[in-house]
């Protein structure tokens, strides 16, 4: 029975899709049947979206690139931050070969307010005749007033016959020139004006003047001396020394007659020499108590300066021999003495730090010229 009501069903529907094949209307309907058209749009659509994503995906592959930007410089540095300060300390100490590194370590170790690692801006100043120097000493037991690493200037404490001086140490022969005042042969000029309008950092007395009763003006040059070239005065003769700087920065110490070798710069004379080739000189007379002033230079080439005071309670003054002692155990190789007394000064980045021996002139006398060591350049 089940099986008879199957097979009319299939009739049936055998038939009815032969009626509906032969209508008028429906083969529209069917052309437009696709239901499934919007399904392809659909799916062609969620394959675009990777194509849209792509560029989200670029800014990430930039990122890297960018990252070794920060890194590479954090990299760099770190041997440049050991191997320059190893160089400036070997560099430092080489210069300022008075100086024991262990022990001044330890000192700038212990006063940072002077030292941020950077040898070559050591700039410390208790020089003045106000300051009262650092507690540290130059090998040769002397007691450091000034380290100036840009300038290339040690300033020493020295005590001769319990006389207070000073020693300057100025490592540029290049830049010592022996400097005339503003209006020579008329009127001297006062030392701090003579360095200031030359550019100077440190200077010193330099020539003899005429000075009747101790009333001269400084004008008028005892002596003969050169001043970057140009000539002044007229030699002193045979008992007299001439100091004199080459083109090659070298000194020498000769007599005072005659002309200058024909490399010379820069000359002045006094007497009496006190170091040649090393070697003390006899000093003659020279050996009184007194305010004393010389110059010299060193093996190494550094430019010697000295002035003892004299003619105070505290400090009387000393031989010219005891100078010259100092300067031979700092080196010296050729050195002079040069006009002392009241005209002995010695003067550094703005004020004399020795006492004149006359306190109405605290900044000393007239000179006619100066020895005057210049800035260094930027």
């Amino acid at each position: 029975m089940k099986r008879n009501v199957l097979v009319v069903l299939l009739c049936c529907g055998l038939l009815m899709g032969i009626l509906c094949g032969c209508g008028g209307s429906r083969p529209a309907e069917t052309t437009e049947l696709p239901v499934t058209t919007p399904s392809p749009s659909v799916t062609e659509a969620e394959t675009l979206e990777p194509v849209t994503e792509v560029p989200i995906t670029e800014p990430e592959t930039l990122e890297p690139e960018t990252e070794p930007v920060t890194t590479e410089p954090e990299t760099e540095p770190a041997p440049e931050t050991t191997e320059p300060q190893e160089d400036q300390r070997a560099l430092f100490y080489e210069t300022f070969r008075e100086l024991d590194p262990e022990a001044t370590d330890a000192w700038l170790e212990a006063h940072p307010e002077y030292f941020s690692g950077d040898y070559t801006a050591i700039a410390v100043n208790q020089a003045w005749l106000t300051d009262q120097g650092l507690d540290l000493e130059t090998v040769y037991g002397h007691q450091v007033l000034a380290i100036d690493a840009k300038e290339g200037i040690l300033i020493v404490r020295v005590w001769l016959n319990n006389s207070r001086g000073v020693l300057a140490i100025a490592k540029d022969p290049s830049r010592l020139h022996l400097c005339a005042s503003e209006t020579m042969g008329v009127k001297g000029e006062r030392i701090g004006s003579i360095a200031q309008r030359n550019n100077g950092v440190l200077a010193m007395t330099g020539s003899g003047f005429i000075d009747p009763n101790g009333a001269g003006n400084g004008g008028q040059i005892a002596g003969f001396c050169m001043c970057d070239g140009e000539k002044y005065g007229r030699p002193m003769g045979w008992n007299y020394a001439r100091f004199e700087l080459t083109e090659s920065n070298w000194a020498v110490v000769t007599h005072a007659d005659g002309s200058p070798s024909q490399y010379t710069t820069d000359c002045m004379e006094f007497t009496p020499a006190l170091l040649i080739d090393g070697e003390l000189q006899d000093p003659g007379i020279w050996t009184g108590e007194n305010p004393r002033a010389c110059i010299g230079q060193s093996e190494n080439g550094d430019i010697l300066m000295m002035g003892v005071e004299g003619r105070f309670k505290d400090s009387p003054g000393c031989s010219v021999l005891e100078c010259a002692k100092v300067l031979q155990q700092y080196g010296g190789q050729n050195a002079i003495n040069v006009d002392g007394g009241t005209t002995a000064i010695v003067w550094y980045r703005g004020e004399p730090i020795i006492r004149c021996s006359n306190r109405n002139t605290p900044e000393g006398r007239y000179l006619p010229n100066a020895w005057v060591y210049e800035k260094a350049g930027d």
